[in-house]
């Protein structure tokens, strides 16, 4: 019970503080550059800690599932979370570059709540058709089953690709690009930390069957 309730605390007060940071930055009121690092200080550190504490608690190694690095969406925080500080970081304190101008283009409230939108219905559409067969979609328990119907039959991992166009279309619709540029790291990780350990463990337990699907159904789209 504490360490749940120690988790939403950290998460919640991080949440609060970027709520408050990007009604400022996205709003009108000027404030000086020193409280604007600070506000945002508060907001990414409790999420750092946040993303340590829950790996640290309730990640498992397991023999009877994928060895996966960590839980896929505390990956995606992790990266979001790290672009968010390094852009500010620089913006308030070091400010050692300056994003080219023509990439203004590319902060879009529109676009990137388009992406949004379109990467929750990929993550439901994915975990619905895994509950709809009873299983956990979280890679450290064990399957039981492929899952090769509804969107499952033009992608292996739409849950995977939900967050990476999340991240994208967050990115831009909060008009702080480096959270959209960290999707490479988003792609790194989950493709060779959490999709390949899957594969390797997929293919230990179905044999032929998933090494069938593998070879009908690509990896992303």
């Amino acid at each position: 019970m504490f360490k749940k309730t120690l988790l939403y605390i950290l998460f919640f007060y991080a949440l609060g503080n970027y709520y408050i940071f990007y009604s400022w930055y996205l709003g009108d009121e000027q404030i000086i550059i020193e409280e604007a690092l600070k506000l945002s200080l508060k907001s990414c550190i409790p999420m750092f800690i946040f993303i340590i504490l829950t790996h640290y608690f309730y990640h498992t190694k397991n023999i009877n599932h994928a060895q996966v690095i960590s839980f896929p969406p505390i990956i995606l925080i992790f990266s979001i979370n790290l672009g968010f500080f390094i852009s500010t970081y620089n913006m308030y304190s070091l400010q050692i570059y300056n994003l080219p101008i023509f990439l203004d283009y590319f902060r879009s409230l529109t676009t990137g709540l388009i992406l949004v939108i379109l990467a929750i219905v990929l993550l439901y559409i994915s975990v619905r058709q895994f509950n709809s067969y009873n299983e956990d979609p979280n890679p450290i328990s064990p399957s039981s089953r492929i899952i090769m119907k509804s969107i499952y039959q033009y992608s292996r991992n739409p849950m995977y690709l939900g967050m990476i166009i999340f991240q994208i279309g967050l990115g831009l619709m909060l008009s702080m690009l480096h959270i959209s540029f960290f999707t490479v790291l988003t792609y790194f990780l989950f493709r060779y930390f959490v999709i390949a350990p899957e594969e390797k463990y997929l293919e230990q337990k179905f044999k032929q069957d998933y090494i069938e699907y593998k070879r009908k159904v690509r990896r992303w789209f």
